[in-house]
């Protein structure tokens, strides 16, 4: 397998070799630095055989599977590609260094140009130059300079569906659905559709060849048709397929017209189902033309296609705006009881065998959920009669078997598809432990820093964050990637790989990336990726592996092994390492190290060295539990991009000269110089959350100098005081000056003492109602603002599902201010002639701790809370009053009341609770005496505890 992996790597490299190229060039050009005229024309011709070096690239990545020739030639260009990134990030690290030397000293920085490391420049770039020059022409004699003849295509597969008495196990709901649809569909449509999606190896095909033969058995249609897409999408081919069904003759037919007006008059009395079997193409321009030429000749209803597909972007392209309705029915993974009868009927098949020697329910486990590992494992199965065996399959140590490269190549189909960028991306994953959860945040600094995600056009348009969220995003939608995790914003949080998928990534890296001690032996001179899981029998490497590493993973304490022979890592993960040691190796990665992780190791202190890191882009210190603080001088980090710690001792001093950083999830305000709030100032490229503490320090004049309202990539932020302070008296007006931008999300006041909230917060931005600055808040937490007497117009806030208010021990009533501002409201149930919907898309809402509420009352003649799903109310002890009727919350499924001794009634109305929780009530403690008129107005509810005990239990 390895030898598919040279081109996906060697592209990537040339694109982040030239793009650092280019910038490079541009950023001496800005400098005042007197640039040799040699070291132009070398870089200049450096650009230009790049460049065409790009286009070989596209050439060989065709050729690649065929020719060990082209294999050789890209590992030549590979080996370059590394040689040149590695000279421009020395250069580029050198810069910087000068720069900071510079800075102390006016006249060194004067001399820039006659350092050693830029005086042999010229020499080097030259050197790389022609090397890879030599390469290009070495092309010639491969045919790749030759290759731009057409190449061959693949006739599309149009083979008459026919029925089998095979079943589909395991998949009836999934047939008797989808034949249900298509029935209701095909109904009132002329023609209508249906997209299977989901994984390779998930059951696709095999579904869609049941839904066949039951539509057949069922009447639906009088014509069943199957083409399979897998090689292009090419809509002539489509129709002569459909016709080859009708009529014999009719694949010799060529022209569209033609072919349209033949079967117009063949199906002018019949309905068909086609499917388009593994489809790839999402080219909505193509399906429209598709959709288009059938509606022209159809002239009754009742007429279907089912599209197969493992691209989520084949079915957004299929929804084209013509008049042919397209559902889309994603295929879950089967349960394992339902990949224990895919085994057991391979297994039963073979004569070998006539008892089953142990339960399949264990092994069916391995599979996944996938019936493609199921029938794999049961025919493997099938040649083994022996219980020892089985047991070796059972604990996954021997099925490697040549029908394991079905699986392989199933799930191939998917990595073949993708771009050369997102193909490494993948591969790269293969560094995770196996059904271990891959934070987003974590793969695409990875990914960053390995160079994987510059632009193939050079555009500085997106940040490379926005690029690799874009190919996860791609490779969740081609279901390479599984089990995602989203945030309540809809970005992807986490995913895994099935294992096989992961079986895949690790063939497809064999050749770079070894996990000790997990990886079969392999040669270890060319691995370029590392990860330690164990230490149990670990030698130190072979001589001249550490150097030629690029990521280090080591879960365990084995760092000291190889600590002084790394030389090229760009990405570094530790479990344990010494003081001294640390530093040997990071003085000796100073060029290269992008990405450093240091989360897990237990230091009191790290190296000063780390602040001359100066193309580290990613620093991780959140777990060092024993680290006091970090060295002085982080701030030279000009390159820094992502910065994590959450002990406020951790903080760096002058954090606003990091200009390039976007992740800083905590900012302790200090009264030293470089620790005050106006280090915010100028960091815009801030993104996700942040929270800022020790408000208290701030002065009002201060605040306004964050610049809050400029940091537009901010979507989460947590404003905090001190609890035990003694000073409150500006903390309103500290607030009105932090004032934060619209795109904000997420927004919790913590330990707030101001009488009121800041007028950006109640009050629309330009006198309409319609535009709140918080417009987009999704997540509201008011925490231990014990000074406020009043909560407003927070039922104005439009996209607001969350909202937790906890400790307002002033709080005495929930009225109409905590609904709408009526002040700014020409009526209290109208603005502009339509009527008001108050907490239009709200679904979690939490009082709790209210020592002083009494009172929440209902706002009249208005729509409120009408996706309200969860209410909590808890600690509120003279809570006693409340709604009479919770009708309005038509959808609240979940109530729990706590400790709120003297509330004596339950809104009733409410017939969608699911779950009621009751817990030191003592007036409520009627509604649990069954057959009493509490108890009938809510024994509807399926589940229902009352002071612990489960009063009521059933299914819904």
């Amino acid at each position: 397998m390895s030898d598919i992996v040279i081109s996906l790597v060697v592209s990537p490299i040339i694109q982040e070799a030239l793009s650092k190229a280019v910038s490079f060039a541009t950023s001496f050009a800005r400098t005042h630095i007197q640039i040799s005229w040699d070291l132009k024309t070398q870089m200049r011709e450096l650009e230009y055989s790049l460049s065409m070096m790009q286009d070989l690239l596209k050439v060989a990545e065709d050729r690649e599977k065929r020719h060990d020739a082209v294999r050789t030639w890209l590992q030549r260009v590979e080996d370059e590609a590394h040689n040149l990134v590695d000279i421009l990030d020395k250069y580029s690290y050198d810069e910087v260094h000068q720069q900071k030397v510079g800075t102390k000293n006016p006249i060194k920085k004067q001399v820039l140009t006659f350092s050693p490391l830029f005086s042999s420049m010229p020499c080097e770039i030259r050197t790389i130059r022609e090397s890879l020059d030599n390469i290009r022409l070495d092309a010639t004699f491969i045919n790749l300079l030759h290759n731009h003849a057409t190449l061959s295509q693949d006739p599309i597969e149009t083979t008459p569906y026919s029925s089998d008495n095979s079943e589909v196990l395991g998949r009836d709901d999934d047939v008797s659905n989808v034949v249900s649809l298509l029935s209701e569909l095909s109904r009132q449509n002329p023609l209508s559709g249906l997209s299977i999606v989901g994984m390779p190896g998930i059951g696709k095909t095999a579904l869609a060849r049941s839904i066949c033969k039951r539509a057949k058995e069922e009447n639906l249609y009088d014509l069943v048709a199957w083409v399979c897409l897998s090689k292009k999408f090419d809509e002539k081919m489509i129709l002569k397929g459909l016709l080859e069904y009708l009529d014999s003759n009719g694949g010799s037919m060529d022209n569209t017209g033609a072919i349209l007006n033949r079967l117009e008059t063949m199906l002018e009395k019949k309905r068909f189902l086609l499917v388009l079997d593994d489809v790839w193409n999402g080219d909505s321009g193509r399906w429209k033309i598709l959709f288009s030429y059938l509606l022209g000749i159809l002239k009754t209803t009742g007429n279907s296609i089912v599209v197969t597909t493992s691209r989520k972007q084949v079915v957004a392209s299929t929804a084209v705006k013509v008049n042919v309705p397209m559902h889309k029915y994603e295929l879950q993974k089967l349960s394992d009881e339902g990949c224990r009868l895919i085994m057991e009927e391979k297994i039963l098949r073979s004569s070998r065998i006539t008892t089953i020697p142990m339960a399949l329910l264990d092994i069916a486990k391995h599979c996944g959920g996938l019936p493609l590992v199921a029938a794999v494992i049961g025919e493997t199965l099938s040649h083994h009669t022996d219980a020892d065996e089985w047991l070796a399959i059972k604990n996954n140590t021997a099925w490697d078997s040549p029908h394991r490269m079905e699986i392989v190549s199933e799930l191939k189909k998917s990595f073949d598809r993708l771009p050369s960028p997102l193909k490494k991306c993948f591969s790269y994953c293969s560094i995770f432990p196996k059904d271990s959860e891959i934070r987003r945040d974590e793969v695409v600094q990875l990914w960053m820093a390995k160079g994987f995600l510059y632009q193939p056009d050079g555009s500085k348009s997106d940040e490379q964050e926005d690029v690799g969220d874009r190919y996860l995003k791609d490779l969740v939608s081609n279901f390479l990637f599984q089990d995602v995790k989203m945030d309540e914003y809809g970005n992807i949080v986490s995913f895994k790989m099935h294992d096989e998928v992961h079986n895949l990534a690790l063939s497809l890296s064999t050749d770079k990336t070894y996990i000790w001690p997990d990886t079969c032996s392999i040669d270890c001179s060319c691995i370029r990726h590392l990860r330690v899981v164990s230490d149990a029998n670990f030698s130190p490497l072979p001589e001249g592996v550490p150097e030629r590493l690029h990521s280090l993973f080591l879960d365990v304490d084995v760092f000291r092994t190889m600590a002084s022979e790394l030389s090229s890592l760009r990405s570094l993960k530790l479990a344990a390492a010494g003081k001294e040691d640390l530093e040997g190796s990071l003085r000796s990665l100073k060029y290269y190290i992008k990405y450093l992780d240091i989360s897990k190791i237990d230091i009191q202190g790290l190296p000063d060295f780390v602040t001359k890191l100066y193309n580290l882009q990613t620093l991780r210190v959140p777990g060092c539990k024993s680290l006091r603080e970090l060295p002085t001088g982080i701030e030279n980090l000009v390159r820094l991009r992502h910065i994590y710690f959450n002990n406020e001792n951790h903080m760096p001093s002058s954090i606003g000269k990091l200009t390039a950083l976007q992740t800083l999830q905590l900012f302790v305000v200090g009264e030293q110089e470089g620790r005050r709030i106006e280090e915010l100032k100028c960091l815009n490229q801030l993104r996700g959350k942040l929270k800022i503490g020790n408000l208290e320090k701030v002065s009002e004049s201060e605040a306004t100098k964050a610049k809050l309202e400029e940091k537009v990539h901010l979507i989460e932020l947590q404003f905090v005081w001190s609890k035990s302070r003694a000073n409150s008296n500006n903390d309103k007006s500290v607030l009105e000056g932090l004032r934060p931008h619209s795109n904000l999300k997420s927004l919790t006041f913590e330990n707030y003492r101001g009488s009121d909230f800041p007028s950006w917060m109640v009050k629309d931005v330009s006198g309409s109602v319609d535009l709140f600055r918080l417009n987009n808040l999704v997540n509201l937490e008011l925490l231990d603002c014990d000074e406020c007497c009043n909560i407003s117009s927070l039922g104005l806030l439009p996209e607001l599902k969350v909202l937790h208010i906890s400790a307002m021990s002033k709080v005495e009533r929930i009225g109409s201010k905590f609904y709408q501002n009526r002040s700014s409201m020409a009526s209290s149930s109208q603005v502009g002639g339509q009527s008001i919907t108050l907490f239009p898309a709200l679904i979690r809402l939490f009082l709790q701790n209210m020592t002083k509420l009494k009172e929440w009352t209902e706002e009249q003649g208005l729509v409120v809370f009408p996706c309200l799903e969860q209410l909590h109310i808890g600690d509120c002890p003279e809570f006693e009053t409340w709604w009479t009727d919770g009708s309005a919350s038509h959808k609240l499924s979940e109530l729990t009341i706590l400790a709120c001794p003297k509330l004596q009634v339950i809104p009733s109305g409410m017939l969608n609770l699911k779950s009621l929780n009751i817990e030191d009530c003592h007036n409520l403690k009627e509604y649990a005496q069954r057959y009493s008129p509490k108890w009938d107005s809510i024994c509807h509810i399926p589940h229902i505890k009352i002071n612990g005990e489960v009063v009521q239990s059933q299914d819904s």
